[in-house]
């Protein structure tokens, strides 16, 4: 079924390039908008495997698009309960500890055109325009925002997993897993020392949930065995022990300050997240010389730790 719909921004912008074309007929107009319709809503449907930095913070958009900062509270310690008689007016206050900070959101754009030689050739054989520059364009948003989901990006104060500096450091009792006379055993004296880390500095609030590690790392926590463990790998006698834990290679933790790093902490959009108050978005077709352009923009605040009890890092 041909694509009928088109955004009247991108009919306005196709019949204003039409002198370079030589002019085009109302229905021909029409058809170049469909087909930037057609390529606009291909790309908005198409479903790209998360990357790491993506996948390894919470994604969240409730911030308004138009905002130029966002305003969060950051809880340094759980508010702590407390058994109260009826009609009390001393109950305890869990925010106490918060402290308020603000981030100036920034935007992050490209863009993506058609030339002269492209639209001709779609509206002479009345095929589709190729949807594989929006998916670049789309590709390298997201390749960015990824890239601030991990590290931030100081020059504008947003910071990342790995560079928040809200999340915790936990000394290892070993450490230097690459060494190969590291045992299982103290393997897994240095995960349950970032286990019980987050486990006790958060009084038992907060249970990790997700353990993250640098790809070496991650192949010798799935290749060295337990003693005693009827043959298991540290990993999976570890995530025996803790079944609500799941265990992610993140190959950007590989050499981060010219060391190994970890983070072990409960995955919620409730203790961090990654605040994205416009996602990828494809704004009305330009025409600019010989092109119809595309601009593409997102937003983003980075990522936002809120409990920072609730993480812990370490390096090998």
């Amino acid at each position: 079924m041909p694509h009928v719909h088109y955004d009247e921004a991108d009919l306005a912008a196709v019949r204003e390039f039409a002198p370079q074309m030589g002019g085009l007929r109302q229905d021909e107009s029409i058809f170049a908008a469909r087909q930037l319709d057609y390529v606009k809503s291909r790309t908005y449907d198409r479903k790209l495997p998360p990357m790491n930095g993506l996948r390894l913070v919470p994604q969240s958009s409730e911030v308004p698009e138009w905002a130029e900062t966002f305003t969060y509270r950051i809880y340094d310690q759980v508010g702590m309960a407390k058994i109260v008689a009826n009609y009390a007016d001393d109950l305890p206050r869990a925010d106490v500890k918060g402290e308020e900070k603000t981030v100036r959101i920034k935007d992050i754009g490209d863009s993506y055109g058609y030339n002269i030689a492209e639209l001709r050739s779609s509206l002479q054989l009345g095929a589709n325009l190729p949807t594989r520059k929006a998916n670049a364009a789309r590709r390298a948003i997201e390749v960015k925002q990824n890239q601030i989901a991990m590290i931030g990006d100081p020059a504008f104060g947003l910071y990342g997993l790995i560079t928040h500096p809200n999340i915790g450091f936990t000394v290892l009792p070993h450490g230097d897993w690459a060494n190969h006379n590291r045992t299982g055993d103290e393997m897994l004296e240095d995960a349950d020392a970032l286990y019980n880390t987050v486990r006790l500095q958060s009084r038992g609030v907060h249970t990790p949930t997700l353990w993250a590690l640098p790809s070496i790392e991650h192949s010798l926590l799935f290749s060295r065995r337990v003693s005693d463990s009827q043959g298991k790998t540290v990993g999976e006698f570890f995530q025996k022990k803790h079944p609500g834990l799941k265990i992610e290679e993140a190959p950007e933790l590989q050499n981060v300050s010219g060391a190994p790093l970890t983070l072990m902490y409960e995955y919620s959009e409730d203790n961090l997240s990654m605040e994205n108050p416009m996602p990828f978005n494809q704004l009305p077709a330009q025409a600019r010389n010989l092109e119809l352009v595309v601009p593409c923009l997102a937003r983003t605040a980075g990522v936002t730790v809120y409990y920072p009890l609730a993480l812990s890092k370490a390096e090998f």
